[in-house]
């Protein structure tokens, strides 16, 4: 292949792509699960969580799309700049070629034929003299040397120009495809803040979604004792939990030191009764909600195995980390995660994104600290 149509590798945005495209289809197999949960659990089709959680779960589908055409829209533009770089250096050593070659016809003119090289003289552009090259039998063999190389340079320019075309006609698509997956998002995003608005509209319907997000987290601490039972099956875990005591030395320093804070963030809802954020009605909150901007890190709270990952009703995005001695902490309302179940963690091991997936009204953490399936106020657990 001709040198300057090797542009430098994009590692970096390749590593990005190939990443976003393994959370695509993460994403798709998280949604499969949650179907298959809502199909075990005998949910109806009009719950109101699980309406919801279908939108969030389309919606975030479309936003993958989208970073994944963001990251090879800028993977093109920068082969498009490196390749507008190699040609101009090409072009240069083109016109640099044709300076020498010029010189040495004006060297051969004392000794050459002078209708022959007004010929070469009176053309027009690189082309017309290239055509001339029944000259080449009165040039020495370096001259023919640089006439070979001028034309080498041609053709790669020629080949460089297509795939430049190619990459424009390819970038222009891709554009259009990012365009249209942007409209679509800002749809979807528009229709399930609609569907929302009527929920809050209508108090008796308001009511009943509150009641199914008080049966949503409840469902939370039945899906930790059915996974820690799990466990016990497979003889990877005791009765209360893990078989590794991954508090040790947290307990000794007393409840209120037993976990780090996930997050730095104003509490933008409390633990315990309040009135919900979403559906404006009274209801009891099992966490606390942490408000920070999407995508900031949220770190496992304190060392323990990875009991649970994938997206629940009305949580949205969840990781469930099994601390032993019957201790749980859940991350919900995620973005993205890092983690995948079984995996062990220590204290400020990156889980995943904050973001706003579930019923929720903006980007925080949902924080629960569950002991056995019992959610407790976490603040009587983290650290001061």
């Amino acid at each position: 292949m001709p040198s300057f149509l090797v542009w430098a590798a994009e590692p970096d945005l390749d590593a990005q792509i190939a990443a976003e495209e393994r959370r695509r289809k993460e994403l798709d197999q998280k949604m499969e699960s949650y179907q298959s949960m809502i199909r075990q659990m005998k949910k109806k089709e009009d719950d109101l969580l699980v309406r919801i959680d279908q939108s969030q779960q389309a919606t975030e589908k479309v936003r993958q799309e989208m970073t994944i055409l963001e990251y090879q829209i800028a993977k093109l533009q920068k082969s498009i700049s490196a390749l507008e770089g190699e040609m101009t250096q090409a072009q240069g050593k083109i016109d640099e070629l044709i300076r020498a070659f010029r010189r040495r016809l004006v060297d051969m003119s004392k000794y050459g034929t002078t209708e022959e090289l007004l010929l070469v003289f009176s053309a027009k552009d690189t082309h017309e003299v290239l055509e001339s090259i029944h000259l080449l039998s009165r040039l020495a063999r370096h001259d023919q040397f640089l006439i070979e190389q001028l034309q080498a340079q041609k053709r790669e320019m020629e080949v460089s120009r297509r795939t430049m075309e190619e990459q424009r006609d390819r970038l222009k698509s891709q554009a259009q495809s990012l365009d249209r997956e942007r409209q679509k998002y800002n749809s979807m995003t528009k229709q399930t803040n609609t569907y929302l608005d009527d929920i809050r509209r209508q108090r008796t319907v308001a009511e009943r979604a509150a009641r199914e997000m008080e049966e949503a987290q409840k469902e939370v601490g039945q899906t930790i004792l059915t996974l820690m039972r799990r466990k016990k099956g497979r003889g990877t875990g005791t009765e209360s939990g893990s078989g590794t005591d991954y508090l040790a030395g947290r307990m000794a320093q007393g409840r209120g030191s037993m976990f780090d804070w996930p997050l730095r963030g104003p509490i933008s809802s409390p633990f315990g009764t309040r009135i919900h954020p979403v559906f404006k009605t009274k209801s009891f909150h099992s966490g606390l909600d942490i408000s920070a901007p999407r995508g900031t890190p949220v770190k496992a709270a304190a060392p323990g195995e990875v009991l649970f990952e994938g997206w629940m009703r009305g949580y949205g995005q969840v990781v469930i980390v099994d601390h032993g001695r019957d201790y749980s902490t859940v991350y919900a309302h995620m973005s993205s995660t890092r983690v995948r179940e079984g995996a062990v963690v220590k204290a400020g091991t990156d889980i995943g994104t904050v973001g706003n997936t579930g019923t929720t009204t903006g980007y925080h953490l949902h924080f629960e600290v569950r002991v056995g399936s019992t959610a407790k106020n976490p603040l009587d657990y983290l650290k001061r």
